[in-house]
């Protein structure tokens, strides 16, 4: 039976855990950026993501389909360079609605990989079980990772 190359299936567990980690770095951030954009409270700040949330739950589904259409390894690719311009496009925004805006569109890259990537991981694995025990680590390693990687960069540089 094939199976999913060792390089192709650690960037996808890459992958999976970049997913989790940059959808969680302005929840860890928040206070520090509700200071920058002049909020009293974090909490006040906290709306201006949700379309971020709403996005990676939505856009799964179309998000899926295209990876049936199109071909995984391209929407993977569209994941990668999404996620990486729209984080890009985070760190410049200058208010908060600059920032819902790229968070939004984070969330819209972020949906591709679970529909996308995890089928990716799957088509060809001799143990699914264990594939996808790996690849949920990685996913919750991306979370564990976000919210020490955050505080860190928070505390040193603002």
């Amino acid at each position: 039976m094939q199976h999913t190359s060792r390089p192709a299936a650690l960037l996808l567990n890459v992958a999976h855990a970049l997913d989790h980690l940059f959808l969680l770095v302005f929840a860890t951030a928040v206070a520090a950026i509700a200071s920058e954009f002049g909020f009293a409270r974090w909490e006040d700040l906290m709306p201006y993501g949700v379309g971020a949330f709403i996005m990676f739950g939505l856009g799964s589904l179309p998000c899926g389909r295209l990876g049936d259409l199109w071909g995984r390894r391209p929407m993977m690719l569209v994941f990668f360079f999404g996620l990486g311009a729209s984080a890009l496009l985070t760190a410049l925004a200058t208010n908060a609605w600059q920032m819902a805006a790229a968070l939004t569109l984070l969330g819209s890259f972020a949906s591709i990989y679970h529909p996308v990537g995890i089928p990716m991981l799957l088509q060809h694995a001799a143990n699914p079980g264990a594939t996808i025990g790996v690849n949920g680590l990685a996913g919750n390693l991306g979370i564990a990772v976000a919210a020490v990687l955050t505080g860190l960069l928070v505390q040193a540089i603002g």
